[in-house]
């Protein structure tokens, strides 16, 4: 089901619009949501992010995201 979520701050994220739009394809990749892949991806493409420039981003979120796993298990280990 789509997530309509009301999002205001598009329009004037305070960043160049290319970057803004590849941050918020990053997350869904790393939350699983396809349909929000998807639809990011789209406007970036359009936008003019090439395939690479596409599998970076989600590359680099998550190498973040596994390790901000694993330093949240290592914690959880030495408490």
């Amino acid at each position: 089901m789509p997530a309509k979520l009301r999002m205001n701050l598009v329009g004037r994220p305070g960043m160049h619009q290319m970057d803004f739009e590849l941050w918020s394809l990053a997350v869904p990749a790393i939350d699983g949501c396809g349909m929000c892949v998807e639809t990011h991806n789209r406007v970036v493409k359009h936008g003019g992010a090439t395939s690479e420039q596409v599998q970076a981003v989600v590359r680099i979120a998550s190498v973040v995201h596994a390790i901000a796993a694993t330093l949240v298990g290592e914690a959880a280990l030495a408490a």
